[in-house]
């Protein structure tokens, strides 16, 4: 059943089924970071966070740039690449990566180890619908349902180093939907655009003041 949503014919169906997993396994790492680990644990521990850095740029839109940067890299390194790749189990590679993110970003939540961090931790709710994150992992997951059909060798397990070439070859053409490719573009960059306007117009000012 769950094979025949995720690799169903009609991109809407997939796109459901994958983010709808993923947001139980944001749920499901939310409500484990909030009982369980320590407030502020997972803080600047990821590359991503890392590259971002922990200071606002001097403006919006140079905000949005890095931020921009660092999200359609990991698109198209954790997800088209792995999904041009590799099929496991008749799965797409890049299928792992967003529900990986989904918990990684629900114990961000439980723990509150943002890089500028809530005023205190969050029990979880539906007001994460209102954050920029969710539509980011929206995002890749149209990214990676929208290229589901492009891997040219197929294993049978994960860790399993047994492949064998996809034939005939899928090409590019034919393995990607473009329009939905295209709208998981635009989500994530309106995503970045988001959560730059937080850090700069909503949360920089504070830290300036604070620092004063």
């Amino acid at each position: 059943m769950l094979r025949r949503l995720l690799m169903h014919p009609r991109l809407i169906v997939r796109f459901v089924s994958l983010e709808g997993l993923a947001l139980i396994a944001m749920y499901a790492g939310w409500s484990l970071g909030y009982l369980f680990l320590p407030e502020g644990v997972l803080r600047m521990k990821s590359g991503a966070a890392l590259l971002a850095g922990s200071e606002p740029a001097a403006s919006l839109w140079l905000e949005f740039a890095r931020i921009a940067a660092i999200n359609l890299a990991v698109v198209a390194l954790f997800v088209l690449l792995p999904n041009r790749i590799l099929s496991v189990n008749g799965y797409p590679l890049g299928y792992l990566p967003p529900l990986f993110w989904s918990a990684h970003y629900g114990a961000l939540l439980g723990s509150n180890s943002f890089t500028y961090p809530m005023a205190q931790r969050l029990a979880p709710t539906l007001d994460v619908f209102g954050r920029s994150g969710v539509y980011e992992i929206a995002a890749y997951c149209l990214a990676a349902v929208s290229t589901h059909a492009m891997a040219v060798a197929a294993s049978p397990r994960l860790f399993s180093f047994a492949s064998e070439p996809v034939e005939p070859r899928p090409s590019l053409r034919q393995g990607i939907h473009r329009g939905g490719l295209a709208v998981a573009l635009l989500l994530l960059l309106a995503a970045c655009l988001w959560e730059a306007y937080r850090i700069t117009v909503e949360i920089g000012p504070g830290l300036s003041a604070a620092g004063q």
